[in-house]
């Protein structure tokens, strides 16, 4: 936590002034306020602050408290800048007020400085959490919304497969025990996996048939141009690698980097396996969709192959007891069913 900003407010001065040089101890930048007009500048001057840790009753004598001013002022100027309330004089209203105006902890004094550490790494730990689920929700949203509808638009026989992938992967990463942070990651990948067939030529995606050697190094470039596409999404490396890389093989046979085995990382190995399944299990404009038997064969047989060999054995097992039923059993998604269009099952 080095590095870290926080403002200090307090009218006891030598307690603000121990309590910075504790922080300062630890490597954070301190900044210091007596007073309520002083800290509310300090709040509007610093943009960058991290933590605010204030004494309840600063100031004495208003009718509300200095503190709950700066609590109420965080909870709608900066949300996502975590405030510590300090008191001498605890009491359960002085609590349901702290909570009214969403301060994210309560300390009495006389303050135990490794508790008061312990709490403030914790306050700034999950603020930032919460604001980077706030950010993806957002951004899945709305990448969710455009970008899959952009290219169904260019090739309609695509409508539904983004929707089935993030079902199947969901799926198969509850079945795999992926958690719940890494999951969010991998139903925006497989949300946004083919966004990369934006730049492809509508002949090479709409053809009928089988692809021929030039067209299939066209095709293969979508990976890397859905990888240029989402490169604003900074903050989520994962969801950008694993669109770079749903189309690689265990054996390192797949594109475009030839990575193997366990260097695409567990989830970018399930997006591999959902995608190849809705190739098998759905209409093209070249062939039936496979029947489940056959689509159960073929994760047997391209078990530490194509696929990661656990994961490959899992599905060829549970399609051939279930089938497609087999994605139903561990998500409580319903997503809408459809065409879509590659020019293989392994492509």
């Amino acid at each position: 936590m080095e590095g870290i900003s926080v403002l200090l407010v307090d009218d006891e001065k030598h307690l603000a002034r121990n309590i910075g040089k504790w922080f300062q101890s630890k490597g954070c930048r301190v900044h210091t306020a007596f007073e309520l007009e002083e800290a509310l500048s300090a709040l509007e001057a610093l943009p960058e602050l991290d933590l605010l840790i204030t004494d309840v009753y600063l100031q004495a004598g208003r009718a509300t408290p200095g503190g709950q001013i700066l609590a109420k002022y965080c909870a709608e100027k900066r949300p996502n800048l975590p405030v510590i309330l300090l008191t001498g004089k605890p009491s359960m209203d002085l609590a349901i007020a702290g909570i009214r105006t969403h301060a994210f902890d309560f300390l009495t004094k006389p303050v135990h400085m490794p508790t008061l550490w312990r709490r403030a790494q914790k306050a700034i730990t999950e603020m930032r959490l919460r604001a980077r689920l706030s950010e993806l929700e957002r951004d899945n949203k709305l990448l969710s919304a455009i970008l899959p509808n952009a290219i169904e638009a260019k090739d309609p026989t695509t409508r539904g497969h983004s929707d089935r992938v993030v079902r199947y992967a969901d799926t198969l990463a509850i079945k795999s025990g992926v958690g719940e942070e890494e999951r969010r990651d991998l139903r925006l990948a497989a949300r946004l996996h083919d966004v990369g067939k934006i730049g492809i030529p509508e002949a090479i995606l709409t053809k009928p048939g089988p692809l021929d050697r030039e067209e299939r190094l066209v095709i293969q470039q979508h990976p890397e141009i859905g990888f240029k596409i989402i490169e604003p999404l900074k903050d989520f490396p994962r969801v950008r690698d694993w669109v770079y890389q749903h189309h690689e093989r265990w054996d390192g046979r797949g594109y475009p980097q030839g990575l193997k085995g366990e260097e695409v990382a567990l989830p970018g190995r399930i997006l591999i396996l959902a995608e190849v399944y809705d190739a098998l299990a759905t209409t093209r404009s070249y062939k039936k969709p496979w029947s489940n038997e056959k689509i159960a064969d073929f994760f047997e047989e391209e078990a530490g192959h194509h696929f990661d060999p656990d994961l490959g054995k899992i599905v060829a097992e549970g399609v051939r007891e279930k089938g497609q039923d087999f994605f139903q059993a561990f998500s409580g998604n319903s997503e809408q069913e459809g065409g879509q269009t590659l020019s293989s099952p392994a492509q």
